[in-house]
């Protein structure tokens, strides 16, 4: 009998056991053992002999108590226990509009648009631009299910030659969309309204919305860990559109540049550096040509140039695991980002670097980067696992105490992060 638990009893068989898990979450919630003991009503004695390994059995009881005090999930006290992290659950009613626009039911008839002009038209998606490239993403949200509508009625009610400028502008909307739900993790729903901007682009026959919308579709692959798919999916488009670096456009050579980065990106996370290496400086050739970082919302709707490929060679010496060259670079590229990119580029520029510094154990420099990145970009911020997953580390690296005194503490409830 004595080799079985009792009833209500568990004997969690994990690798690093109950007990580090316990300490870890309640160190991650800035909790000392007093008052997860007040929060849960579990004596401090209890707590204190879980977190050394001095039982081998608890109460289902006390585990869901336990869990309450953490405001956690009784399966996250568990090693292995999916993080639940609350951006999975933020802002989906206030995601409806615009699902509906992009995938109305079978029944449904959404109500018409009023006819807008084609200059109104392009102000709406220049504007959409601009909120998803400043990272306030919930307001692109509540404005795109207007102009993807708009641009859907002036796409079906134009002549031939306004048609195509009012399909233009639908491609450019349906690829704001897409960027905008990746950001917020609704990976399959931006793949639909990136395929629908793929279908537009090829009617009009614009190699730049073509190789914006290859560029997105290849960074959903690339959340999805498919590599090699994102890096066919970049690289093919660019042999497709490849400009001539002294007739094409700018907002052409651009856009070839950007889709050789975001081809560099995933050699990169399929542990192929050279070919990274190769691809960023075929990018960096493109960003020579154009001169200076480019945002033209009229033509071309995210940035790129000198600035943009240096900072993705940061990001790529961190994904292949050079922390201190990373800093390296960062620190020889520190420049206003306001004169040169948009917030949504440096703000990735930022969370790389304070990923870096975390992983050479600048814990006070990775928490200031963060709490840089709260400041300016507080949405872009709350939806990116990696800064969730930098918060989880920088708590396990402080006692309870620092943590509460250099704000890491409330950084890491601002941003909702799960322990």
């Amino acid at each position: 009998m004595g080799e079985y638990p009792a009833a209500g009893v568990v004997r969690p068989v994990t690798e690093t056991g109950l007990g580090d898990r316990l300490a870890q979450v309640r160190r991650r919630r800035g909790l000392t053992q007093e008052e997860l003991a007040e929060r849960s009503g579990v004596s401090v004695a209890v707590i204190n002999k879980l977190e050394q390994g001095q039982r081998d059995s608890v109460r289902v009881a006390t585990l869901h108590a336990l869990a309450r005090g953490l405001d956690i999930r009784t399966a996250e006290l568990f090693e292995g226990a999916a993080y639940m992290d609350d951006t999975e659950e933020h802002g989906r009613a206030a995601l409806l509009p615009l699902r509906r626009v992009l995938e109305p039911s079978p029944a449904e008839r959404l109500d018409p648009a009023a006819p807008v002009s084609a200059v109104t038209l392009r102000a709406m998606v220049e504007d959409a631009a601009r909120l998803y490239n400043d990272s306030r993403l919930n307001e692109a949200v509540t404005e795109l299910p207007a102009v993807l509508t708009a641009a859907r009625a002036a796409a079906a009610e134009d002549d031939e030659s306004d048609g195509m400028e009012a399909n233009r502008l639908l491609a450019s909307a349906y690829i704001i969309a897409g960027s905008v739900l990746i950001q917020l993790r609704y990976e399959d729903l931006a793949y639909g309204a990136l395929r629908q901007a793929g279908e537009t682009a090829e009617m009009v026959g614009d190699d730049v919305i073509r190789g914006s919308t290859a560029s997105y579709l290849a960074w959903i692959f690339l959340r999805q860990g498919r590599f090699a798919d994102a890096e066919n999916t970049a690289v093919q488009m660019a042999e497709e559109i490849e400009p001539s670096l002294t007739r094409s456009t700018p907002a052409h050579i651009s856009v070839w540049g950007r889709l050789l980065v975001r081809a560099s990106a995933c050699a990169a996370r399929n542990n192929r550096p050279e070919r990274a290496r190769d691809l960023l400086n075929l990018a960096r050739s493109a960003a020579v040509r154009v001169e200076r970082d480019r945002l033209d919302y009229g033509e071309y709707f995210a940035s790129f140039g000198p600035t943009t490929v240096a900072t993705m060679e940061v990001e790529m010496a961190m994904t292949i695991g050079d922390a201190a060259r990373a800093l390296a670079l960062a620190l020889a590229r520190n420049v206003p980002p306001t004169t040169h990119i948009p917030q949504s580029t440096w703000s990735r520029h930022l969370l790389a670097v304070a990923e870096a510094q975390t992983a050479v154990r600048e814990y006070n420099a990775a928490i200031q980067t963060v709490g840089q990145l709260q400041g300016t970009a507080p949405e872009w911020l709350r939806n990116q696992r990696l800064a969730h997953q930098i918060v989880r580390d920088l708590l396990d690296a402080a006692t309870v105490r620092r943590a509460r005194k250099v704000g890491l503490a409330g950084l890491a409830a601002s941003m909702g992060v799960r322990p």
